[in-house]
């Protein structure tokens, strides 16, 4: 029976402390024994650090000597025994929740856990305890034991949904590792969500992200884009608890975190971003700024090409969360309708489909492809170099080009990637995007007169022959203009008011209708959500204006 008193006071992470004597040496150790420990200190940081690597580039995940059917049942069984030690008060969530519904702690639940901790018997049991003592907490008493699913313990975080804080992309990246988004410019909780709802949002992801069987040995990477966030964004409370859930509690590996573009003030909550952080997180945390291109070259040293990051940072992915939403809630829907009539068919499923994965990896390559010219495209080549850091895969310039959906003969981005045997339509085009001789003579003449301290003389303007580059654009709609100047005028008016005012058709709550919010569209077919997210950025803007 589950307790009426709350009990989960204790420290959880002190749960199998061992109350051992220690002996306390009455002289000052020989230096010998100083030496000894200094080289175990020294060899253990080496073994930390190669395992860092080994996170980052993406070639760690679980032994697959583990993945046999006898081992994982003999691991399964040693956590079960491993549980009944523990006392009653300090797994009294997992108590409860395995009577009031067997199906979420089954063999498979304790299986994740197990390819989490690399089949250690007692840091499994130990992250079970607290995953289930953390869920009770974040989610309550009422939905804790309920599935995470968008209409079970996800009912009440619609909000919080809809802002698109966090995201799971639609691809792995090239080493099998679920990728997570996180922009922190969507993050406001003062619209009305609270800290742990949000909390609540990133484990429903993480969930998400573990359907994919290979996630479970190969682990999650964390993408943090904070070019556009405010420093007020930056909820120090909200990343300490997400840390610690994925650090601690969820039966997941975290790998490695990418803090892609920084703004100028991340330089001021640096310091603090890191102090929320374990030290093996800390590890393998890695910041990229620089230019865009630049960016790219350092994404994919770890395994994330171009095609399989947003275009927020540069790639290729655009994200539609109400589309996503939608498309997760058919499928809950679908695998809540067949829940009866098929039945899982256990761990054996899992570790056949993990032996598979383990052996499609030890297969030999298929042959290599050729690109637009009919030259071989080079295979990625992760051996080890003298340095004991992986060689960087170079890929075939043509097919970069060629595969790479944003480039086009006119994009300057892309342009010193062309090869020298460039088509007359592709060297037009380059001309075309190239300064003339007269704005590189007027920026010369610019930089010596600024050096001198004389005014600079501008040099002969360009003919109409030269060539010029056609600047496109869209102009914005006078609707969202108007909402802009109506929330400027009156800053008390709630977001849906002022799109109101600017002219937009905007369904008000008293039309009775029980569509969650993110699933709400105006009288053009576009999300609510949507609109409110452009004005938030509208509004931005014309402040820093």
């Amino acid at each position: 029976m589950f307790p009426s008193r709350n009990p989960f006071g204790g420290d959880v992470s002190n749960l199998f402390t061992a109350a051992t004597a220690v002996s306390v040496p009455s002289a000052v150790p020989p230096a010998a024994t100083l030496q000894a420990q200094s080289a175990a200190t020294a060899s253990a940081r080496s073994t930390e650090l190669a395992s860092v690597a080994a996170d980052q580039v993406g070639i760690s995940s679980v032994d697959p000597s583990n993945l046999t059917m006898a081992t994982v049942s003999a691991g399964i069984a040693a956590v079960y025994n491993v549980l009944e030690e523990i006392p009653l008060n300090d797994k009294a969530a997992y108590v409860y929740a395995r009577q009031s519904n067997p199906e979420l702690v089954g063999e498979e639940d304790v299986l994740k856990f197990l390819l989490a901790a690399n089949f250690k018997v007692l840091d499994a049991a130990r992250r079970i305890v607290r995953y289930w003592s953390e869920r009770y907490k974040l989610f309550g008493q009422d939905k804790f034991c309920l599935p995470l699913t968008l209409k079970g313990a996800l009912k009440d975080d619609s909000l919080a949904l809809s802002r698109g804080y966090a995201q799971v992309l639609p691809q792995l990246d090239t080493a099998g590792r679920a990728l997570i988004y996180v922009d922190w410019s969507c993050h406001e909780p003062s619209i009305g969500y609270s800290v742990e709802s949000m909390h609540r949002v990133f484990w429903y992801l993480v969930h998400v992200a573990m359907e994919d069987v290979s996630v479970l040995r190969k682990g999650i990477v964390l993408l943090i884009y904070p070019q556009e966030a405010r420093l007020d964004q930056f909820d120090h409370q909200l990343w300490r608890s997400i840390s610690d859930s994925c650090m601690y509690s969820l039966p997941i590996q975290w790998r490695s975190t990418h803090i892609i573009h920084p703004n100028r003030f991340f330089s001021i909550i640096h310091p603090l971003f890191m102090s929320t952080l374990p030290q093996p997180v800390q590890d393998r945390v890695i910041v990229h700024s620089g230019t865009k291109m630049k960016v790219l070259a350092n994404l994919l040293r770890y395994c994330l090409p171009w095609d399989r990051i947003p275009s927020d940072v540069g790639g290729c992915i655009d994200l539609d969360l109400g589309i996503w939403l939608s498309e997760r809630m058919v499928k809950e829907e679908k695998a809540k309708d067949t829940s009866g009539a098929e039945q899982s068919s256990g761990i054996a499923d899992v570790v056949n489909q993990l032996q598979r994965q383990c052996e499609q990896e030890k297969a030999p390559q298929q042959p290599v492809p050729i690109n637009t010219n009919g030259q071989p495209i080079k295979p990625y080549n992760f051996a080890m170099g003298s340095a004991g850091m992986p060689i960087l895969p170079r890929p075939d310039q043509d097919a970069v080009v060629a595969s790479h959906p944003l480039k086009s003969a006119t994009n300057p981005l892309f342009l010193n990637l062309a090869p020298a045997a460039a088509t007359p339509a592709a060297a037009t085009a380059a001309a075309a995007v190239k300064p003339s001789a007269s704005q590189a003579a007027d920026k010369s003449d610019k930089k010596s007169a600024k050096k001198k301290g004389k005014p600079a003389v501008k040099s002969k303007p360009a003919t109409a022959s030269d060539a010029t580059i056609a600047k496109s654009g869209r102009k914005s709609d006078p609707r969202m203009d108007r909402a802009v100047e109506a929330k400027l005028a009156d800053p008390s008016m709630s977001l849906l008011n002022a799109l109101r005012a600017g002219g937009f058709d905007i369904p008000t709550a008293d039309d009775g209708s029980s569509t969650p919010q993110y699933l709400v569209v105006d009288g053009d077919n576009v999300k609510i959500t949507q609109r409110k997210n452009q004005l938030l950025r509208r509004l931005r803007t014309a402040k820093q204006g």
